[in-house]
């Protein structure tokens, strides 16, 4: 009896300690929330913040070199966090030592999180991953004294490798104990007091670890921080932030596309529809690293801006809302553009030549890259089957005044009457066709072209889908040539389906696209944006054994085609939500209740325990 209690007290413990361990978080496809805590005086203050993935990802993708210790203040990044600390200051803003409340505010926020050893990371990063070491929490707690007018420089400490900030101060502050003076440093006439940002102790400003007791530091001023950021974090006090949205959409900005590239226009609307609202929109080419701009909300809460693509490939682009006070921050879904090939080299065009002011290496090289287009999306997956779906437009064919084509000029048959030998006779001429000779400028060369190059070149676009067997798949979205549109039986006598969308896709339309491939089974349907079915093909594996897709949705791959909420998965997925970058802090007083119940379950196992083992005793 006494182990049934035993183990009865373990695993009360066990699950307790728990669900302290676990973080408690909830994921969105807009935004990443959690909760901090701001300390004032003997209160601690829920503090509900927000931050866009897009503002996340835009800083994750930067790149910065740390070439000496000023280079640190690249990283202060105070317009981000600007939000949080106008909320901190809002609780000390009538205190006689405003300035001091404030920062110790500030280290009592960032003391939450727990220290480790990672990457030097922006202040919105080590937010988001919830770590950090001395330089990333000393970054955070900076970025957010100076958002909140505090004049603050970052004091590292060459021979320990330690980094804090100095905090300047219009009096001197309350060190934390009594018979302990204040620590600060001495730069051009003014002191910047020590503020510890690492959780070891509750530091307050003018603490002084002992691990720096008799080390100088290097002042680093922050004259170089970010001076303004695409956008910013959202957070509130007391009661959660509502949840907003906002939607994207696209569209070509004209009919031609000029030498300057593809003009498109990139819109869509804010929810609640407030105006004059910021709306940062980013862009990458590799989907990494990201450029941002912003444009204003009009009255109803819609925003419209100008895009240009000046080169091929894959480009993407997203736009975003901070939120404000009330609301969270909202994240559109990602477009993304595959672009179609650049203007051409080549200058004239005759049947099989192509003709070129460029030298011969120049020109073979072109060809070369003009045979196929990077394959925009090529995954690997295993299960039962893979399901793709997304939705995507047609933009319209890029016009190359650069290449000319020289025409042909086509004289119809006729009959004509000639003497010969003293008698008239009747001649038929037949059909023939006339080159238009045209003047070669000078420096151009004639070129051949390999007589397969129809075969070779990339010149149409869609996605293939590919049944590897043994629950294996693949799916490509990509350049393709007209090999890939053979119809050919594969040696181990599979058979590969072709399917033609293009003939139903109009420019500057959406369509909603969705296939899927199983072990016996295979599904093709486009549906326009309001779900109307336009074309569809159910084929089951009777009396064929199919492995492979491939579906043609434009057959000139210098259109440009958009896709936005594109999907592909495997039917052997669990129905969990994917995994994000999002955590939320247990507030203290919820830690507290837990930490009590723990205790007084303890104490109560261990009476019972106690008691029983007792009654045991007496007994015997």
């Amino acid at each position: 009896m006494f182990l049934k209690h035993t183990k009865l007290a373990i695993l009360v413990m066990i699950i307790l300690l728990s669900a302290l361990a676990m973080p408690i978080s909830f994921a969105s496809n807009s935004e990443l929330s959690f909760d901090l805590e701001a300390k004032y005086g003997l209160l601690n203050y829920d503090l509900h913040v927000s931050i866009a993935s897009s503002l996340y990802e835009y800083y994750n993708g930067k790149t910065f070199k740390i070439a000496n210790h000023n280079d640190y203040s690249m990283l202060v990044t105070p317009d981000a966090v600007k939000p949080i600390a106008d909320n901190i200051r809002k609780l000390t803003l009538d205190s006689p030592r405003s300035d001091q409340e404030f920062a110790n505010a500030v280290l009592s926020l960032v003391h939450q999180i727990p220290y480790a050893i990672c990457e030097i990371n922006y202040p919105v990063e080590t937010l988001v991953e919830n770590l950090g070491k001395c330089d990333t929490l000393s970054l955070l707690a900076a970025s957010i004294m100076k958002a909140g007018g505090l004049d603050v420089v970052l004091l590292y400490f060459d021979e320990v490798h330690h980094m804090n900030v100095g905090v300047s101060l219009p009096y001197e502050p309350h060190a934390s104990w009594w018979w302990l003076s204040p620590t600060g440093y001495d730069f051009y006439g003014k002191k910047y007091w020590i503020a510890e940002c690492t959780p070891a102790m509750d530091w307050k400003v003018g603490d002084l670890p002992p691990l720096l007791e008799g080390e100088q530091p290097w002042i680093v001023t922050l004259e170089n921080s970010e001076k303004t950021s695409p956008a910013q974090v959202s957070s509130k006090y007391y009661s959660p932030l509502k949840s907003s949205s906002i939607s994207i959409d696209l569209s070509q900005a004209n009919s031609d596309t000029n030498d300057q590239g593809l003009n498109l226009t990139v819109y869509g609307s804010l929810t609640p529809p407030y105006p004059n609202e910021t709306v940062t929109f980013y862009f990458s080419q590799d989907g990494i690293s990201y450029g941002a701009g912003k444009t204003l909300t009009d009255n109803l809460g819609n925003y419209s801006f100008s895009w240009t693509l000046n080169s091929t490939g894959s480009h993407y682009v997203r736009t975003s809302w901070s939120g404000n006070e009330d609301y969270t921050a909202a994240d559109s879904e990602i477009l993304t553009v595959f672009s179609g090939f650049p203007k051409s080299l080549f200058q004239f065009t005759a049947p099989g030549y192509y003709f070129t002011n460029n030298s011969r290496i120049l020109v073979y090289n072109e060809i070369r890259e003009r045979l196929g287009v990077r394959d925009f999306l090529d995954i690997q997956l295993s299960g039962t089957g893979v399901v793709l779906t997304g939705e995507f437009i047609l933009l319209k064919d890029k016009q190359n005044t650069s290449r000319i084509q020289i025409q042909k000029t086509t004289i119809p048959a006729k009959e004509i009457v000639v003497r010969l030998r003293g008698r008239n006779r009747v001649v038929q001429i037949p059909e023939r066709t006339l080159m238009e000779f045209v003047n070669i400028p000078e420096g151009l060369q004639r070129i051949k072209l390999p007589d397969n190059h129809d075969q070779i070149i990339n010149n149409k676009f869609g996605f293939i889908m590919r049944n590897s067997m043994d629950n294996n798949y693949s799916i490509s979205i990509k350049g393709m040539n007209a090999y890939d549109f053979t119809p050919k039986n594969q040696s181990n006598g599979t058979e590969t389906v072709f399917m033609n969308m293009s003939s139903c896709i109009k420019e500057n339309k959406w369509y909603k696209v969705k296939a899927t491939m199983t072990e016996t089974n295979l599904t093709v349907s486009l549906s326009d944006i309001e779900g109307a079915l336009l074309e569809s093909t159910q084929i089951p594996y009777e009396n064929a054994n199919i492995s492979d897709l491939v579906v043609l949705i434009a057959d000139n791959t210098e259109k440009s085609i958009a896709f936005k909420n594109l999907k592909v998965s495997n039917l052997a997925e669990l129905s969990e939500p994917p995994l994000e970058r999002v955590r939320r802090t247990g507030n203290g007083k919820e830690l507290s209740v837990i930490m009590i119940v723990v205790v007084l379950l303890t104490a109560t196992s261990a009476t019972l325990i106690y008691k029983k083992r007792k009654h045991e005793t007496s007994r015997s």
